[in-house]
């Protein structure tokens, strides 16, 4: 399919972008004409221009709260919440998240807030910019060394966790689609001597990694040569020596950027650019839906996939290019290929979408606790494979937390001193005096949802049997319309995107 046609763009295309690309819109609501105001004006550009305007942002390097003590997750994870609910252009704190879930450091063994701050603030660095740059410094990240035990990667014994992930989840991915090993075990030992000599220097107020010679694993490396046994098809164009650098400390501290470059080399045995295509994949996931490509397949969706892996590898790696690329595509936007938000989408849009306030011991009870109950906990993945996503956000129990997150945003008016709630007057049209009208504004304004005809006749119903209402009773907008709100919040519409 080509990019969406201009004839194709309007009003809920342009929703639909800021909900995947972002969070959903800002919750600036133009009363009158029912519609949120960051969504009109994307919908009068041309996709282009619309995508265009969205990645069009300052560079940003925050690193959280200045103070974090060893023990202080909540304040950090509360930190980058109110960051993702508050800041007006959400596509670099979408990108963060994505990094996050991508790279996969946690903090059930990386239990130090402050490395994890730095990590963030790294992501948010390359968020739209050079991923091949950014792979060279997670190389050396100290939360990603301690995680992965770079930090105990030394000459004569090298750890090959990170060197194994650094292939196999980070960039090449195990096999290709053809069903073909991308590295075997002897590119992972000869990356772990690569990555040797790198340690952490703890020091609260400025930590860093830092480079010991000693430590180093000396004479030359090889990788991606042809292994008979794993990679019989290794394409030889892969092969790279890494020369033995004798005591020649320069060298030796920027091999494992010359890694990062041979990977980013690396050719898979249909011909194209194995990183590229990895993560274009893994991008569009992340962003649309899983695509079919694996061997044994119809593989339908190999040449979305590859047109998404030029973009990227002809741009430089840049991931703001393959984000604009994503963003532009017909598929992109198509009815078909919904998917389920994540507790944080979920959350986090909703929060925006209704200006919506969550502040306080409530902030970082629901980033640090309830969060994790909905299957997410922020700086903490479950394992380096990170969440698995889509269906699996889905479950009894998490539902129930879902639904009591909407319960409690919905009944509660942060005029008063409630600190999870929204002013509904915010957005609601007092002039509006039909059932319909209400239900159908909150429909735009929280999708737009698409409902059949018998749910929104029953969420008309809720707000009584007749009309007209009256929207200046503030006892009847309190009772009906918050509860209206709550309904529309559990509509399994809702959770997808």
């Amino acid at each position: 399919m080509p990019n969406i046609s201009p004839a194709a763009w309007n009003y809920d295309t342009a929703a639909h972008l800021l909900l995947r690309a972002g969070f959903g819109h800002d919750g600036r609501f133009r009363k009158s004409a029912g519609e949120a105001n960051q969504v009109s004006s994307l919908a009068k550009k041309t996709p282009d221009d619309a995508v265009a305007a969205l990645l069009r942002m300052k560079t940003s390097t925050a690193r959280g709260p200045a103070k974090l003590g060893d023990g202080n997750w909540a304040k950090l994870q509360g930190w980058w919440l109110d960051r993702m609910v508050k800041n007006p252009k959400a596509v670099r704190e979408k990108a963060v998240l994505f990094l996050h879930a991508h790279f996969a450091t946690a903090r059930a063994k990386v239990d130090r807030p402050y490395y994890m701050a730095i990590q963030n603030a790294l992501f948010r660095e390359f968020a739209l910019g050079d991923f091949r740059k950014l792979v060279k410094r997670i190389n050396i990240d100290p939360a990603m060394l301690w995680w992965l035990d770079g930090i105990s990667n030394k000459k004569g014994f090298p750890n090959e966790n990170y060197g194994r992930e650094l292939q196999e989840l980070f960039t090449l991915g195990v096999y290709d689609f053809a069903g073909n090993k991308n590295y075997s075990q002897n590119d992972v030992e000869q990356a772990a001597k690569i990555l040797t000599g790198w340690r952490n220097r703890e020091d609260h107020a400025k930590l860093s990694s830092y480079f010991t010679m000693s430590r180093h694993e000396p004479g030359s490396k090889t990788i991606y040569a042809s292994d008979a046994a794993e990679t019989p098809n290794q394409n030889p164009t892969n092969q790279y020596l890494e020369p033995a650098n004798a005591m020649d400390e320069t060298l030796a501290t920027t091999e494992h950027e010359r890694l990062i470059d041979a990977i980013f080399n690396h050719v898979d045995t249909e011909g194209r650019p194995t990183v590229a295509r990895y993560m274009a994949r893994k991008a569009w996931k992340f962003y649309a839906y899983d695509p079919v490509v694996d061997m044994g397949t119809s593989r339908a969706d190999l040449s979305l996939i590859d047109d998404l892996a030029d973009a990227f590898k002809n741009s430089g790696y840049n991931f703001g290019e393959l984000l604009r690329a994503i963003f532009l595509r017909e598929e992109f936007y198509a009815d078909s290929t919904k998917t389920v938000k994540s507790p944080v989408e979920y959350v986090v849009g909703t929060l925006r979408m209704l200006r919506g306030k969550l502040k306080g011991a409530t902030r970082d009870n629901y980033s640090a606790g309830k969060l994790a109950d909905m299957g997410q906990e922020i700086f903490n993945p479950p394992d380096v494979f990170s969440w698995r996503g889509n269906d699996a956000w889905i479950t009894s129990q998490t539902m129930l937390k879902r639904c009591e997150f909407a319960r409690d945003l919905a009944q509660n008016d942060t005029s008063t001193k409630h600190e999870l709630g929204f002013n509904i007057f915010g957005f609601i049209d007092i002039a509006e005096t039909t059932r319909a009208g209400v239900v159908d504004q909150l429909l735009k304004l929280l999708g737009p949802l698409p409902v059949d005809s018998m749910t929104r006749d029953e969420l008309i119903a809720w707000l009584g049997t007749m009309d007209p209402i009256d929207l200046t009773d503030t006892t009847f907008v309190d009772k009906n319309v918050r509860a209206l709100i709550n309904l529309i919040l559990t509509l399994p519409q809702y959770h997808v995107q």
